[in-house]
């Protein structure tokens, strides 16, 4: 039996957010007695994955969060982590902003260092020209880079490397068959939910925060309600905007229709019980939950800010932030294509793996990446 190997996955907080939810899905889905995944964290707290990460026999490491300041005390930090922790032969970064020092010091140290790009680039800012400053080194000293997009790769490491050997798109992968449609599982969610059968059922998840771009969803609902068309819209997901959404969500009159659900480990329940997923983002990686709504057999409008790659199925739209009408112009041409009693739900699990988003595919080829790299 091959000797198990120890892979150093390097994030902020193991909570229910795009990466981690990726990591944990790609960790539950390796050979353990392979590879084993151990995490580091600059999160103090108790997170939604510690208890499951430690009961599969992986680790967590509570490194400090950088805050610029302490820039000495993070690198002795990271010194003294792989000088005490020798069986570590390769550390995958997936925090972009600091990579540069953690990967600087572990490749010293002789590990294969992995940068992986989560996110396209965001509206320039003070935040986000530091954060470019920081992270710009990291093209210079990573072995081998992922991004969750071809463009996640050209905005965080250049076209050089994003088209160079060194570079790979590693696919956002999901359970595509714990997704796939079934009409028991929305008749019972619906139930549990008080949706009635025939009313238009909306929905969005992710972080209620400014990329999500929530002011752009409540106003596509607004409008949408002053057309006179019924609905209701579940929305998945906590973020730091919450207060600013629920105050709009009284201005604009919108409590009845909107049920803000919070966080749900459910996801694929929940879906089935949407008629309709929008996702007006800013800016994405990848927007991995578009393709789980695809895979639930969604029509599923995304913004033109959405990478391409989002995009597996007939069912997935682009459409431009520029006009709110654009937006509820589609809504109502697709709720009348799906009220149409002829019309059926399609299963798309072979569009999924086809498209190689399924996760037991891409959590082979990792696994197999990283025994050849140990």
């Amino acid at each position: 039996m091959a000797e198990q190997i120890r892979i150093l996955e390097v994030v902020t907080a193991m909570d229910r957010a795009g990466t981690e939810t990726l990591l944990m899905n790609l960790y539950r889905n390796v050979d353990r007695t392979r590879v084993q995944f151990d995490f580091a964290v600059c999160s103090n707290k108790e997170c939604d994955y510690d208890e499951e990460i430690v009961k599969m026999g992986g680790r967590i490491y509570r490194y400090p969060q950088y805050s610029g300041t302490n820039h000495f005390l993070y690198r002795a930090w990271w010194k003294k982590f792989f000088f005490d922790h020798p069986e570590y032969k390769i550390i995958h970064g997936h925090v972009g902003s600091t990579a540069a020092i953690y990967l600087g010091i572990a490749k010293k140290k002789g590990l294969y260092t992995i940068a992986h790009s989560h996110g396209t680039k965001t509206p320039l800012s003070f935040k986000s020209a530091l954060y470019k400053l920081y992270s710009f080194r990291t093209r210079f000293i990573a072995d081998q880079f992922f991004g969750c997009s071809k463009q996640a790769l050209i905005d965080r490491y250049g076209k050089k490397i994003a088209y160079s050997d060194r570079a790979k798109v590693l696919n956002n992968a999901i359970e595509a068959k714990d997704f796939a449609y079934n009409r028991q599982t929305r008749i019972e969610m619906r139930k549990e939910l008080g949706l009635s059968e025939d009313m238009l059922t909306l929905g969005t998840i992710g972080r209620v925060t400014a990329p999500k771009n929530p002011y752009m969803t409540l106003n596509i609902l607004r409008r949408l309600k002053e057309t006179g068309v019924k609905f209701r819209f579940l929305w998945v997901g906590i973020g730091d905007m919450m207060k600013e959404v629920s105050d709009k969500i009284e201005e604009y009159n919108l409590r009845k229709e909107i049920e803000m659900l919070g966080l749900r480990t459910d996801i694929p329940r929940i879906l089935q019980a949407m008629d309709i997923f929008i996702f007006p983002s800013l800016w994405e990686g990848l927007g991995i939950v578009a393709i789980e709504a695809q895979a639930s057999g969604l029509p599923t409008l995304c913004s033109d800010n959405v990478p391409p790659e989002a995009s597996v199925t007939e069912l997935c739209k682009y459409i431009s932030l520029d006009s709110i009408d654009d937006w509820t112009k589609e809504i109502e041409k697709t709720n009348t294509k799906i009220s149409d009693p002829q019309y059926a739900r399609p299963v798309t699990t072979s569009l999924i793996i086809e498209a190689g988003y399924e996760i037991h595919d891409v959590s082979r080829w990792l696994q197999e990446y990283y025994e050849q790299h140990s």
